[in-house]
């Protein structure tokens, strides 16, 4: 695993409970935004079997991507670094039409995760695939603050939980792959098939540490290390936010870990749009709220030195929660006068048009009386 805020190369998973929730979008628009802000960026598509991160840059299916890397063993991971219209960017495309690579045998991880951490880069953006197997949990291990992309709707909220909790037991298997006494308890656990049966991850903390003092202790330190940030798409209110606050209640409870939240991005009919255009929205609309969303979500990361450990003011706000509700109500009254404006735009279009209607009416009008008048005279 690569700690962030000791690395030169910054790796940053972005990962969902499951599909739909805009996992795509927001790693395409986050890759730009770094790009745009001047650090050299390499955005990789890892959601094989549905690869679509080159569309999401505006990009056609042509290159050789990860499918090619592992049914060829003559080609290296840099071999498939494509070029981008976009300043400081470059795209490792996904499968790109190639069959048979959404289920990666551990050997296949193994060299992908080997190869990534060899890039050069600032910043290492992964898009991965939505659910919570290994090929998902592991990518998201390469680095210790991964994103979960999450909309304010409770079966997304409850399968970014579960991703979360698959995530945290992943790194107490890896931590103890050399301990069998350990690695034979978390084996039996996985096991467990019984409704309920399943213990939550503090549960299986506190188990290592009766039987092993000293494991117990190296089992807190591996999730300490951990620090995942959620973000949440497709807002429509500020009141959004509150599910997700729960969400971070329950993971600090039961799978102790810290899970932070980097923002909101809000619902925005344009982002459809431009998707169906293949244009990125902050591309296609730089002055809109979900542009600047994207942005300062951006900036949070290149303005934290120590990221994943971000600054905080706390005599303004308690927490990143409340941070993300302050920024969300400015958002949303922007939205609102956005709206207004909108509508008064379209109120005025409305009068000129009445008016304009009103004087061809007139001129009409006259022009018929000139013609009765002159019918009138020839008489």
């Amino acid at each position: 695993m690569i700690l962030n805020e000791k690395a030169v190369t910054r790796i940053l998973p972005v990962a969902s409970g499951k599909g739909g929730v805009g996992k795509t979008f927001v790693a395409s628009n986050l890759a730009l935004r770094l790009a745009a802000n001047g650090h050299d960026t390499i955005v990789v598509d890892l959601d094989l079997g549905g690869s679509n991160l080159h569309s999401s840059l505006g990009l056609k299916n042509t290159n050789l991507g990860i499918g090619n890397l592992l049914s060829d063993s003559k080609l290296k991971l840099s071999d498939i670094v494509t070029e981008t219209p976009f300043a400081h960017l470059k795209l490792i495309p996904g499968d790109v039409l190639v069959t048979g690579v959404s289920n990666l045998q551990p050997a296949q991880r193994r060299q992908i995760l080997g190869a990534l951490e060899k890039l050069d880069a600032e910043y290492i953006v992964l898009d991965l695939g939505s659910g919570a197997n290994f090929n998902v949990v592991d990518f998201m291990l390469m680095s210790n603050s991964a994103f979960v992309v999450t909309v304010p709707q409770r079966p997304a909220v409850i399968n970014a939980y579960g991703l979360l909790k698959n995530m945290t037991f992943r790194a107490l298997q890896q931590t103890f792959s050399g301990n069998r006494k350990i690695s034979g308890y978390l084996t039996r656990v996985l096991k467990e098939k019984r409704p309920g049966g399943s213990p939550t991850i503090r549960e299986i903390v506190d188990e290592i540490g009766e039987k092993e003092t000293r494991s117990g202790k190296k089992a807190k330190d591996a999730l300490a290390v951990l620090q995942p940030k959620v973000i949440v798409n497709m807002g429509r209110s500020v009141d959004d936010l509150d599910i997700v606050e729960n969400l971070h209640a329950t993971v600090e409870k039961n799978l102790q870990i810290n899970l932070e939240c980097l923002g909101m991005v809000a619902y925005d009919r344009r982002v459809l749009e431009t998707t169906s255009e293949l244009e990125p929205v902050t591309e296609a609309h730089p002055e809109s709220v979900v542009a600047g969303q994207l942005e300062r979500i951006a900036q949070k990361i290149l303005q934290s030195d120590n990221f994943p450990y971000m600054p905080l003011d706390l005599e303004a706000y308690k927490d990143t929660y409340e941070l993300a509700r302050i920024e969300a109500e400015d958002d949303f009254a922007g939205i609102q006068q956005e709206a207004e404006t909108a509508a008064g735009a379209a109120s005025l279009e409305t009068a000129e048009l009445i008016e304009l209607i009103s004087e061809q009416k007139k001129q009409i009008r006259e022009l018929r009386g000139a013609v009765r008048m002159l019918t009138m005279r020839q008489q």
